[in-house]
């Protein structure tokens, strides 16, 4: 992130040992925006310097100090800490991260790891991930998947997906990126091709069920901007080939030569207008399919896909149904308040 250090400075010092505050309370206090606080913010957390605390109805920061270690924040029992096996199941099974050495922590002992670097306590942490986990598990189909439906509804005027499914969460309360959103961020942003492969190994099963299960006559992967040498989409392309379904060939193109790509893009209006003008149907066969499973890997604002459904249905397909490795649906922090 770029950042003034007078900034990032005038932030650090807001905050006395044992203030909480939270971002807005800041912003009104320095006079900047939400946004450029929330910047700071996420520089102080990742300096160490700050802690997040989750004070319901909101998330407050608050200084660590470093020469106390916190102690108070941690149970002296970390090391021994006994969880009840379906609790330990989850956390070997949903738990990863890269630290900042690009080390993977994982299972139990990376979440124990993951906490002892923030001085968090562990045991509560515990719960709260377990209850975020159940949340989650709890918005499911029979396929895994979490359809983005009703969210998405809300945000365009016309809606051309017939309905939306996502793998993942990009934000797991403030445990932050989930598994799956871990491997598949590193995993593109790397190129590391073991990533990639265990990003769609955590989805493909997912996806040959939904797949079976609405009976889609073909798939549709949404196009890239940026040549990599390792596309995600790509891979994910081939190995879904194993199903024996036809591809409906979906290309970007501008008369320009310069593709922009979506992530680069501010608003969800410009993010609608580049789809609008730089996604096109080239497929000859496009006439044989009436129901199309369309693929995208990370979403933002669904623009892209919503778009792209649009000139499907233009060329005479009767339904389009999205789907996205991760998005991130706002979750009811109530339901986890009083952890």
């Amino acid at each position: 992130m770029k950042y003034t250090f007078k900034s990032l400075k005038q932030v650090s010092d807001i905050f006395v040992w044992d203030e909480k505050i939270g971002a807005t309370e800041i912003s009104n206090r320095l006079w900047k925006s939400r946004t450029i606080v929330h910047k700071y913010l996420k520089e102080l957390l990742e300096r160490w310097e700050l802690k997040k605390i989750w004070t319901w109805p909101q998330v407050v920061y608050q200084k660590i100090n470093f020469d106390t270690k916190d102690t108070d924040t941690l149970t002296a029992s970390d090391q021994d800490l006994i969880i009840s096996f379906q609790d330990r199941k989850i956390l070997d099974e949903f738990f990863l991260k890269f630290s900042a050495e690009g080390l993977i922590m994982k299972w139990f002992e990376g979440f124990k790891l993951w906490c002892l670097e923030r001085w968090i306590n562990t045991e509560e942490k515990i719960k709260l991930f377990i209850k975020t986990y159940h949340h989650i598990v709890s918005l499911q189909d029979s396929c895994w998947l979490i359809s983005a439906k009703n969210a998405f509804w809300k945000d365009f005027e016309t809606v051309y997906l017939d309905n939306i499914f996502y793998a993942d969460q990009y934000n797991w309360m403030e445990f932050w990126r989930g598994k799956l959103a871990e491997l598949t961020f590193y995993g593109k942003s790397t190129q590391n091709k073991d990533l990639i492969n265990q990003s769609i190994e955590e989805i493909f099963s997912k996806l040959e069920c939904k797949i079976k299960t609405e009976k889609y006559d073909a798939i549709a992967i949404t196009p890239w901007s940026i040549d990599r040498k390792n596309q995600l989409l790509k891979i994910l392309e081939i190995q879904l080939k194993k199903l024996n379904l036809p591809f409906v060939n979906i290309i970007k193109y501008s008369s320009s030569w310069i593709t922009i790509p979506q992530k680069s893009l501010k608003t969800r209006e410009q993010r609608i207008k580049n789809a609008k003008n730089t996604i096109f149907v080239d497929e000859r066969n496009i006439w044989k399919y009436k129901k199309v499973f369309l693929i995208d890997d990370f979403v933002g604002s669904w623009s892209t896909l919503n778009e792209t459904a649009k000139k499907l249905k233009d060329e005479w397909v009767s339904r389009v149904d999205g789907f996205a490795f991760v998005w991130n649906l706002n979750l009811k922090y109530d339901i986890i308040n009083e952890v």
